[in-house]
């Protein structure tokens, strides 16, 4: 019959001297050598296995930050050009000084149109019977030569020519028909209607002096200065 405690004890010995012990050293605590070890062996192992790495902790997911949007910039379209105020034409049974004076104010506020259409009503207009002749003349040569100039703003050179030879038919020696005839020449060399009447206003006082007294004193709104101009 074996007796493993026999066997602890050769164990136990060897364990002693593997420790730098004697072997009748005695262990206070009584416990069994080979217990004590079991127990340096585990303590040793612990020491040598590497530490588990903590797991990271995730970032929590950030929402994307959205790019600016740049403002659109508001589109605008062609400039749309003003309207030219258009004059209201007179009634037609004004006399012809008032139409006339109608026919000053449209060409004053730019409606070129308006005015030529009043400027030729006049000349189409039979006289009153108890307008003097030469009040007459006066009238017809004023209107026919505003006319002129303002189918000339208007860009209507063929029109101001024809207004031009009605002018010259009825008397080619009046005033207005003189510098009608100068202010169309200068136009045709120039081009340019202000340049005309800069060209024809020393004569005008000289020339249609008193023609246009007898138009201011039938209550017509004109002079010198305005008897040829660019509205």
């Amino acid at each position: 019959m074996i007796d493993v405690r026999d066997d602890d004890k050769v164990t136990d010995m060897g364990l002693l001297h593997g420790l730098g012990r004697e072997p009748n050293t005695v262990l206070g605590s009584g416990m069994p050598v080979r217990h004590l070890a079991y127990l340096c062996a585990l303590v040793i192992v612990a020491a040598c296995q590497a530490p588990v790495p903590l797991t990271p902790t995730a970032a929590p997911p950030t929402a994307p930050t959205a790019a600016p949007t740049a403002a659109a910039k508001p589109t605008s379209g062609p400039p749309t050009p003003a309207a030219k105020p258009t004059s209201v034409p007179p009634a037609a049974s004004n006399t012809r000084v008032e139409t006339l004076n109608a026919a000053n104010a449209a060409f004053r506020s730019g409606d070129l149109k308006t005015a030529a259409g009043l400027y030729d009503r006049v000349v189409n207009t039979p006289p009153n019977p108890a307008e003097a002749a030469a009040a007459s003349a006066a009238i017809d040569d004023f209107a026919r030569f505003r006319g002129i100039v303002t189918l000339l703003a208007d860009g209507r050179e063929d029109e101001a020519r024809t207004n031009l030879q009605e002018l010259q038919k009825r008397d080619p020696s009046s005033p207005l028909a003189r510098l009608g005839s100068q202010l169309y020449d200068q136009y045709g060399m120039t081009g340019q209607l202000r340049g005309a009447c800069a060209q024809l206003q020393p004569q005008v006082t000289s020339q249609a002096g008193p023609t246009l007294a007898t138009l201011q004193g039938l209550g017509v709104a004109v002079d010198a200065p305005t008897l040829c101009s660019v509205p």
